[in-house]
């Protein structure tokens, strides 16, 4: 059982202190967030992302993380005080080895991809993509596999454009900021037929 109420709200400080290592838990602002374990399509499709993504930073400083990796973003409003985030992304490609520290990544990873779930749809869409947004993270994409759709918002002058909406009708996807990076929608999602 967690040590963490999700009626409290935390300081990061106490949040790392009281989350258990094994447990799923994000810190929005404060307010602990706990995460249901994903479904097989869920899994599938993160499993396909990292292999595509690992082949195509092949030789590349840049490292790929499942959804284990601990990501916080030191965030302060004058107003409210600190406004801490700590998110555990499906997928974070980081490219500045200096972030990873302490078990954790501390800053914007260059890339995060969201696989949507009922659960955390309004999460990835809304909370996380402003925080992405705010954090500056480069690229951030959104993957609907319940629609076989993958979107992608790039980060320009501070905030998300949405550059790009790859599915049946546009198959190959490029990453802007990983150029050497394409595949096949199909092959990402091809365990679900």
């Amino acid at each position: 059982m967690s040590s963490l109420d999700k009626d409290k709200k935390y300081t990061l400080e106490e949040f790392l202190l009281h989350v258990k290592e094994e447990e799923r838990a994000e810190l929005y602002e404060g307010v602990p967030v706990f995460m249901a374990p994903a479904s097989f399509e869920h899994e599938g499709v993160v499993a396909n992302l990292i292999g595509e993504f690992s082949n195509g930073l092949k030789g590349n400083t840049c490292l790929v993380f499942g959804s284990n990796l601990q990501v916080i973003f030191p965030f302060r409003d004058e107003k409210k005080g600190k406004d801490d985030v700590t998110v555990l992304p499906d997928i974070s490609i980081v490219c500045d080895k200096s972030k990873l520290r302490n078990k954790r990544c501390y800053g914007a990873p260059d890339l995060i991809i969201e696989v949507l779930s009922p659960s955390t749809l309004r999460n990835d869409r809304l909370l996380k993509r402003n925080y992405y947004e705010k954090a500056g993270v480069r690229e951030y994409l959104i993957i609907d596999y319940q629609h076989v759709i993958i979107e992608k918002n790039v980060l320009h002058e501070g905030s998300y454009q949405h550059e790009d909406i790859y599915s049946s009708e546009k198959q190959t996807f490029t990453s802007t900021i990983f150029p050497d990076i394409s595949f096949s929608i199909n092959e990402i999602f091809s365990f679900l037929d």
